[in-house]
């Protein structure tokens, strides 16, 4: 967060003031804000709620990957009306026709494909919006839909509230109309699933980060919905039960737990600021002279190699997860081949989802007869 702020002083501006880079820095600087909210409740020992947080900047983070790189983007055509075969029908005719369009040049459709996540939907795909001189917009069109949505508007009919004035007809049908529109946006570019389908789209994420991401996603969930125990379970002597009024619990959260909070609110900063130095240093000279990102990406590269025992989304499996792996599935042949358990690719290392417990386990010292020792990247550097 200081590298992010000085870097405020030091990126130096081209002859033209873009005022989108200026909207981005501000949907950065909340993101800030709530990572320091974070840091504030694991020095409280709030741990619970710091995860919770988490959660939220988790999917900021997924928005702004593409508010940054996600060029291809799609417009839906809603066919639900018709029967399955009446949809199958049509699908393939006019998947023909766009074929031939594109073909004669006569389309910038990129792509035709039923909806992944929506039965009798068409997706029609774009790859990126570009100005009459070829430029490309500055951000993708996630930005504006993010920029668009009201959520009140979604979900809060306005004829169920305080009205001072009762609205005319027209008003009522345009805000049905405002309603409607705000939950495909909701449904198709910024709910969750929507954001994990729309980074799927642009080849920004695989089925391994996939897989890894659900995992994330829904444990950081079970504290900040009600789910049994995910809070007690982060202490110690969690299975104690006293029964007597207080705040929280008797005793204390486990340092796995606050070494958890932290390594996720490290890694999501990492991952925003990567992302925000990433678009402007690809920005065109006239609008940024200068990225100045040398700092900013010396501070985010650290903590891969400060925090190795963590397992995020884009980073390499820990040598635990490795070591774990090759006890239970590396043939001898293989950790011949690999030079040892260290040398396991990480595409080959299935994620463990339980987090907790796995990075508990990651962080003590190990010995296989057949597979060798780990070392805790902890305790090593402890020595």
């Amino acid at each position: 967060m200081r590298a992010y702020v000085s870097w405020g002083s030091q990126k130096k501006t081209g002859e033209t003031h873009l005022a989108t880079h200026g909207d981005v820095i501000d949907f950065v600087n909340f993101r800030m804000e709530t990572a320091d909210s974070c840091l504030k409740l694991i020095e409280a020992d709030r741990i619970g709620d710091a995860l919770g947080l988490c959660r939220s900047l988790l999917e900021h983070y997924l928005l702004f990957i593409l508010i940054c790189r996600g060029d291809k983007y799609f417009k839906v055509w809603d066919l639900s009306n018709k029967t399955p075969a009446e949809f199958a029908e049509f699908f393939n005719e006019r998947k023909r026709a766009w074929e031939q369009e594109r073909a004669d040049g006569k389309t910038d459709c990129v792509d035709f494909r039923k909806h992944p996540r929506a039965a009798r939907h068409v997706m029609l795909v774009y790859d990126g919006i570009r100005f009459e001189d070829g430029e490309k917009l500055p951000v993708s069109m996630y930005y504006f839909h993010f920029e668009q949505f009201r959520p009140e508007i979604m979900r809060l009919d306005e004829a169920d509230y305080f009205e001072y004035y009762e609205r005319p007809a027209d008003l009522k049908k345009a805000m049905k109309g405002h309603r409607q529109e705000a939950h495909l946006k909701y449904r198709h570019f910024l709910g969750y699933d929507a954001l994990v389908m729309c980074l799927e789209l642009n080849g920004l994420i695989d089925e391994a980060v996939r897989h890894r991401l659900e995992a994330h996603y829904t444990f950081l969930g079970t504290f900040l919905h009600p789910t049994n125990n995910a809070v007690r379970d982060l202490h110690e002597r969690s299975n104690w039960h006293s029964g007597t009024p207080m705040i929280g619990m008797e005793y204390d959260y486990t340092q796995t737990s606050r070494l958890l909070a932290y390594s996720y609110v490290c890694y999501l900063l990492a991952g925003i600021l990567d992302e925000l130095a990433t678009l402007f240093e690809s920005s065109p000279k006239k609008y940024i002279a200068d990225p100045a990102t040398a700092a900013l990406r010396a501070a985010t590269s650290a903590v891969p190699a400060t925090v190795p025992y963590f397992w995020f989304l884009f980073n390499e499996a820990p040598l635990y997860d490795k070591f774990n792996w090759a006890i239970h599935h590396a043939t001898d042949e293989q950790l011949k081949e690999f030079g040892g358990y260290a040398g396991v690719p990480s595409d080959l290392i299935p994620f463990n989802q339980h987090i907790y417990e796995s990075l508990g386990q990651g962080l003590g010292g190990w010995s296989n007869v057949r597979v060798g020792q780990y070392i805790s990247p902890v305790l090593g550097r402890s020595h």
